[in-house]
């Protein structure tokens, strides 16, 4: 069906007006652009910035509230913290490919194609994950338990709702992607202030230097993070490398 309100300026194009064909188009393009009249329809940015940062911020309360109620009734330690909040990102997870789906959310998980480079990533992640809960560390089911949450959980749960609902909803909002990189890079680093607070609860010490540090960690990871998001178009290589980052950080 022709829409003949489109907003496409490439008129020559033999897919203007046709917005099924368009979007196909866009879709199977390896740039994956949004078309026009998504981008028009995704404004205003400064409401949906909100909104995101609105639903990050019940996500992280969820984290912590979970914490403080079941801490009353068993003792808080490295080993159940992490436990806790794994089930939690779980439960989290849950929720966010329900949403999507229900929405119609494109996460972008896979590359198109699982080339030769993407192969051999995958390979040294899993060799490295092996390595370290074997070599590095003693084997026990407690030790497993925090590499599954710190490495492969917390990653792959961050990934698609950063770089995967949160990118594409904001790729339909702006004219440049570069400008959704950015935005879901200080985002990413404004998340880390729950953590932040999670840690100032159970530890004490300076709040404000907490914050400080895990923002300023969280901006260089998102910056990180995202210039793959920004290269190979879909989540899978930023969920590999984030789980590393998180081994050694």
């Amino acid at each position: 069906m022709e829409n003949t309100n489109c907003p496409c300026k490439k008129k020559n194009c033999e897919r203007h007006g046709n917005c099924d064909d368009c979007r196909k188009h866009h879709d199977d393009s390896k740039k994956q652009r949004p078309v026009a009249c998504e981008m028009a329809q995704g404004k205003p940015v400064f409401k949906d910035i909100i909104l995101i940062l609105i639903c990050l911020t019940v996500i992280q309360s969820f984290f912590l509230g979970t914490k403080r109620i079941v801490f009353i009734y068993i003792t808080e330690t490295f080993y159940s913290r992490s436990i806790v909040t794994l089930i939690s990102m779980i439960v989290v997870f849950a929720v966010t490919i329900l949403y999507s789906r229900r929405k119609k959310y494109s996460l972008s998980v896979f590359p198109q194609t699982f080339s030769l480079p993407y192969i051999v990533i995958t390979l040294i992640a899993a060799g490295f994950y092996v390595f370290t809960l074997f070599f590095v560390k003693t084997f026990t089911l407690q030790n497993a338990l925090i590499l599954l949450y710190g490495s492969i959980v917390t990653p792959i749960l961050e990934e698609l709702l950063f770089r995967g609902v949160i990118w594409n909803k904001l790729n339909k909002c702006f004219d440049k992607e570069w400008k959704t990189f950015l935005t879901v890079t200080v985002l990413f680093a404004l998340w880390h202030i729950g953590y932040a607070i999670g840690i100032y609860l159970w530890n004490g010490g300076n709040l404000l230097n907490v914050i400080m540090m895990k923002v300023i960690t969280g901006a260089i990871f998102g910056a990180m993070l995202g210039s793959l998001r920004y290269k190979t178009k879909n989540c899978y290589s930023g969920i590999l490398v984030h789980g590393i980052l998180n081994v050694l950080g």
